[in-house]
């Protein structure tokens, strides 16, 4: 039996209709997701988000899950980043110090050791699905930071690693917000 044109443009007419949601979701762009990340939590900072993301290779053809994963990749990168500037003496322990000064120098280092290991593990529980325990995870990295900042203060120390601390502290908010976006 023949089918009948109109009834192909039916058929047709029907797969497009049930794709129609497809396309949106092959189109989801780096700015898609950071705006979509925004509009759940309004902390997000999407032009940092884009250019963080804009950054790395491979985020342009990823979905909101690798974006997930690239944001806490990312994360890694920034506490790993802070340590070798510490440890390399890029950045010194502030000046008049002292003890106090090269002991919380210690402790930021300790403590941005910490916050690529939180992400580290975020990463580990996006990669088994386990949003929740990757949010909380994430959720670890501002206490991690201002640890690092609050010591410093105490040393009588204006906070050398202000970048360092924003910048991790915005990636755990983005990792967040768009592990939220994930079912």
């Amino acid at each position: 039996m023949k089918a009948s044109s109109s009834a192909i443009a039916v058929a047709v007419l029907v797969v497009v209709a049930a794709c129609s949601g497809c396309a949106r979701v092959a189109e989801a762009t780096i700015e898609s997701t950071c705006g979509a990340a925004a509009r759940g939590d309004r902390r997000v900072d999407v032009r940092f988000c884009a250019w963080q993301f804009a950054a790395y290779h491979g985020a342009a053809e990823a979905d909101a899950w690798g974006l997930a994963k690239i944001a806490a990749l990312v994360g890694v990168n920034l506490g790993d980043d802070a340590v070798y500037d510490i440890e390399s003496g890029k950045i010194r322990p502030p000046r008049g110090g002292g003890a106090r000064g090269k002991a919380a120098m210690d402790a930021c280092s300790r403590a941005y050791d910490a916050v690529g290991m939180a992400f580290a593990e975020a990463s580990d529980e996006l990669g088994a699905r386990r949003y929740a325990a990757a949010r909380q995870q994430m959720a670890r990295v501002a206490a991690l930071a201002q640890r690092c900042d609050g010591g410093l203060a105490k040393a009588g120390a204006k906070a050398p690693l202000p970048r360092y601390s924003a910048d991790c502290q915005k990636m755990a908010i983005i990792g967040i917000a768009i592990t939220g976006l994930l079912k």
